[in-house]
Order: structure tokens, then C-alpha cells, then sequence
């Protein structure tokens, strides 16, 4: 039987490359999802030891993507073995316009069946590139159902507050300071903080009268190094934070460490 394919053209996909981008600080491979019914790109991904969890999308045409409409879309994943190469084939179009065909097959198991990209051809009138997608089954494969209800569901909220870009772009300068201490401290006592061995550095100021109560957890800087810069909403857990981006397309979730 012959293989299925989506057909884009593409054209400027630089923020298509800075959406990858945000996933390869975490992995140098990606399960990368291609939803036609919702005209988005989606991934998951984590880190090995399953500390730092990350969701993103992108739509079709935010990405520099036009998709052929097609009588039967599919959602269908697409193994990427190494981002930055992906990355770097794709500038070989420069901002001239290109196409991509995906090529896909049925995978049936049982009742269930899941659609597995076979191959990405990238061409335009003088160049044509063909990669190969990587099995799928490398993967560890996270539904959107369990990242919802479990991996960025929290039982108790401890505390709500705003992260913006430069709360962030200044944290991790004064990490860097701090560079020979690993660890780095959120707290939410009468503001909300966020502390190293040598700094600390008040995020937001928390309404109305505190309580005595506080509440801190602790992870690595290199866990809040995959935090892209954007400005979030984030909630603190007792055992995780997850910072959600303002439009609400990133989500971000890092698991507390136990100090030395």
C-alpha cells in the first residue's frame, strides 16, 4: 500500500526554527505531532530524568506554513532524530518559498490505529532534500490527556504569580553569577522570590497582609534554564511549578529537587 502524505509550501519558517528551538535545550531528538484538524504543530518533550516536562504548539501559518487541505486529516507524529539539523537543512531555502511533503503510514495496534511519518522531502526548483523520520519507537510517548490531568495538574496550589521576560533574563544572569551553587530556591512568603547561594531577587509582590506562612521549592538552575523567555503565569506546587506562557501555547513543568 502506498505511503499517505501532507503537502505544505513554506516560505520565511524562522519562527518555525525558534519554535524547534525551544524543545532542543532538553533533547536533541523530538516526537514532533502534525495536527491537520487543529492546523498546528505540537511536541512534548523531557529530559532523562523526567524532571523538566515541555509542551508547545504552533499554528500552520505562524510557522510560515500553508497545508494543502486534505478530505481526511490526520494528526501524525513524526520522529526528528536531531533538531539542530533539521534546523540548519531548512535554512538552506533561505526565505524562498519551498515545499514539504510528509509522508506517513498506518500503524494498527489492536484497535487503535496511530499515523508515523516515513519521510520529510524539503524542495524548491533547485534543491531537493529527503530525511529520514525516526521510529517512533524511541520515544516515550505522552498523551495529551496525561500531560493535562498529571503532569501540569497540581493538588494543591501553594501560590499563583506573574514571571515575566525580564524576570527571567535577569535570573539567569544572576545564576550564571552564582554558577558554582546548582541549586537556585522559588519562595512565596510576604512576596515572591527566587534565590541562589549569593542573590535574591523578588519576582512579584503578593496582595494583602501575609500570613507568617511560606512556602519554597527547590530545583536546579539547569532545570530553569529549558524556561524560554516569555512572560508567564505560573503556580506553585508542592512538589512542581508550572509556568504556562501568556497565550497559553508553552508549557513548562519542573519537579522539585531534594538539596545535598
Amino acid at each position: 500500500m502506498a505511503s499517505k502524505k501532507i503537502e505544505f509550501t513554506a516560505k520565511n519558517v524562522k519562527a518555525f526554527s525558534a519554535w524547534l528551538k525551544k524543545f532542543s535545550s532538553i533533547d536533541t531528538a523530538l516526537l514532533l505531532e502534525i495536527d491537520e484538524p487543529e492546523s498546528c504543530f505540537l511536541a512534548k518533550t523531557y529530559n532523562e530524568e523526567r524532571s523538566v516536562v515541555k509542551l508547545s504548539s504552533i499554528k500552520f501559518d505562524a510557522a510560515g506554513f500553508t497545508v494543502k487541505p486534505s478530505k481526511d486529516p490526520k494528526r501524525v507524529k513524526v520522529g526528528i532524530y536531531n533538531i539542530a539539523r533539521l534546523m540548519k537543512i531548512m535554512d538552506q531555502f533561505d526565505d524562498e518559498e519551498f515545499s514539504i511533503t510528509v509522508n506517513y503510514d498506518d500503524i494498527v495496534d489492536g484497535e487503535n490505529t496511530e499515523y508515523a511519518g516515513l519521510t520529510l522531502i524539503m524542495k524548491n526548483k533547485s534543491l531537493k532534500i529527503t530525511i529520514e523520520c525516526t521510529s517512533l519507537n524511541i520515544f516515550k510517548y505522552i498523551s495529551d490527556d496525561l500531560f493535562k490531568t498529571k503532569i501540569a495538574a497540581l493538588d494543591e496550589v501553594l501560590a499563583t504569580f506573574a514571571l515575566l521576560k525580564g524576570n527571567i533574563e535577569q535570573t539567569n544572569q544572576l545564576c550564571a553569577l552564582d554558577n558554582e551553587y546548582k541549586f537556585m530556591e522559588f519562595k512565596n512568603a510576604a512576596n515572591v522570590y527566587v534565590s541562589g547561594k549569593t542573590f535574591d531577587l523578588t519576582l512579584s509582590q503578593n496582595p494583602g497582609e501575609w500570613d507568617g506562612k511560606e512556602d519554597t521549592i527547590n530545583v536546579f538552575k539547569e532545570q530553569f534554564s529549558s524556561v524560554d523567555v516569555e512572560d508567564y503565569h505560573v503556580q506553585m506546587g508542592e512538589d512542581r511549578l508550572v509556568f504556562t506562557s501568556d497565550d497559553e501555547s508553552t508549557v513548562t513543568v519542573i519537579s522539585k529537587v531534594e538539596k545535598d
